[in-house]
């Protein structure tokens, strides 16, 4: 196990309406920091909505729901966390049972110490290794922002939703000035830094839950808002220009400005109404292209 993995940090969630079993479980655990016992159903899903859980230990037996019907409800809707059976009963139906309903492993009582904290870091180093191939898998290897990959599936979600709800999505689409002329001449070692730098500078500008910032490829990156106002679009703008400009990088090759700048399209439109995702792209895209032509370090918009 790599010294990175730091188990007893990870998040723990107990289901049970049995003070004396959480009790226990809490006390043979021990080591782990982060332990949240919870009585019933209904508390266990608002806690689920605050908290980053990475197990569950989940009683068969539960006050007004049955252990296999939570289990599969959580199963359904949180079906990265792995979900262990804690039952007195080790019977071949109540096992199948709880398999059947999304659970992966089970402990039977009375709790045997050592062979509940082996189960318990078994599962918790396999969603550890799970979580980061994951985060692999939709991340930008250069920049750790997210990659053209998690741009394509959050694009759908995004314009998905939006139809469905009639709401505004905006998408940014932007473009490093004359950077091929910055890696020719400052060379690639440098370029790379500098798209690190860049990446940081756009990423310290988004702060809310539905803010996503990509690296679509090359020197080009983009960003997808949902449901957000005009002078809001209006203002990132303004600051991811600042924000880029602060960075003070010196760029001879760049044309008029001397160092380093930036050039963005925009475009915006309340979904459902006939204008596609094809569309939305393409018209961002024209907008950064009016953006190079009149002059770069500046923003275009459309409202499709």
């Amino acid at each position: 196990m790599k010294n990175t993995i730091n188990l007893y940090s990870m998040n723990i969630l107990i289901i049970d309406d049995s003070a004396n079993s959480s009790i226990l479980l809490k006390a043979i655990l021990k080591k782990f920091k982060n332990i949240f016992p919870i009585a019933c159903y209904n508390s266990a899903q608002a806690l689920l909505k605050k908290e980053d859980i990475d197990l569950i230990l989940l009683s068969y037996v539960l006050p007004n729901i049955s252990g296999t019907e939570a289990c599969r409800r959580i199963a359904e809707r949180y079906e990265d966390i792995p979900i262990i059976m804690v039952t007195a009963n080790a019977g071949i139906e109540t096992l199948q049972s709880s398999f059947e309903n999304g659970a992966i492993d089970y402990i039977a009582k009375p709790f045997k110490g050592p062979e509940l904290i082996a189960r318990v870091q078994a599962h918790l180093i396999r969603k550890h290794i799970s979580d980061e191939r994951k985060k692999i898998a939709i991340t930008d290897s250069l920049t750790q922002i997210y990659n053209r990959r998690h741009f394509d599936t959050i694009f759908e979600h995004f314009y998905a939703r939006a139809s469905s709800e009639s709401k505004r999505l905006s998408f940014f689409m932007i473009d490093i000035d004359n950077f091929k002329k910055y890696n020719d001449n400052y060379g690639h070692q440098k370029g790379d830094d500098t798209l690190q730098q860049v990446a940081s500078a756009l990423d310290v500008q988004l702060h809310r839950t539905d803010d996503y910032l990509f690296r679509l490829g090359g020197e080009e990156f983009a960003i997808l808002l949902y449901d957000t106002p005009d002078a809001f679009l209006h203002n990132l703008s303004k600051n991811i220009h600042q924000a880029i400009e602060s960075l003070n990088i010196e760029h001879k090759f760049n044309e008029d400005f001397g160092q380093l700048s930036i050039s963005l399209g925009v475009a915006s439109t309340i979904c459902g109404q006939g204008v596609s995702k094809f569309m939305i792209y393409n018209a961002a895209d024209e907008q950064l292209y009016k953006s190079k032509e009149r002059g770069r370090r500046q923003t275009h918009f459309i409202d499709l």
